[in-house]
């Protein structure tokens, strides 16, 4: 059987670049809706320097001392798959045909260029999990750990859990697609093993 994995923003010890969209802008969750019927972003993003300090997160513009602005998976504020051209065409290339994805342009700026990220948008609600076995909040759909049918997963390349959201960050990718990741050194990225059933 195939292992299925989590895919997660790599943890970083250092200061790092974050897209933050402009002041003001809907949250997530709010502004999906907005994007239907369209296949770039209303606005572009641009790169934070976040860091640690001891009083929590510092927001700078500055991004002097990142070692790595552009990464492959991109973190940002929306906690959106935000993905390079690069990684785009690693999952385009092993997509099954059965995951319903189309790809949302993205344009982030840094104070001398500007990128083109792109986000998988799932247009179908994936039927993935293990209903027996996967932990709800008791009298509603809300998953508080989902485990995975294999029978039923082995269809995708790449898939989430259900959700209303056609916009999500729960990401989960098979070998092939992890394997082929790793293959081409894409950055910002790590794999969590996931359940299945």
């Amino acid at each position: 059987m195939q292992k299925y994995y989590l895919l997660s923003w790599k943890d970083e010890k250092e200061p790092s670049a974050s897209a933050f969209p402009p002041e003001g802008t809907k949250l997530a969750q709010d502004l999906i809706s907005d994007l239907e019927g369209i296949n770039t972003i209303p606005f572009e993003l641009d790169l934070i320097k976040l860091d640690i300090g001891k009083n929590g997160l510092i927001k700078s513009s500055d991004l002097s001392g990142i070692k790595e602005l552009w990464k492959d998976y991109q973190i940002n504020r929306f906690a959106w798959p935000l993905m390079s051209k690069k990684m785009k065409s690693v999952v385009e290339n092993n997509l099954t045909g059965n995951e319903g994805i189309d790809w949302l342009e993205a344009k982030i700026n840094a104070p001398t260029e500007q990128n083109t990220y792109y986000i998988p948008r799932f247009n179908k609600e994936l039927d993935v999990l293990d209903l027996e076995k996967t932990m709800f909040i008791e009298g509603t759909d809300h998953i508080i750990k989902p485990v995975f049918a294999a029978s039923k997963i082995d269809m995708f390349s790449i898939f989430t859990k259900p959700s209303s959201l056609k916009i999500t960050s729960s990401l989960y990718v098979n070998e092939t697609i992890k394997k082929a990741m790793q293959k081409e050194k894409l950055t910002g990225i790590s794999f969590e093993v996931t359940r299945i059933a």
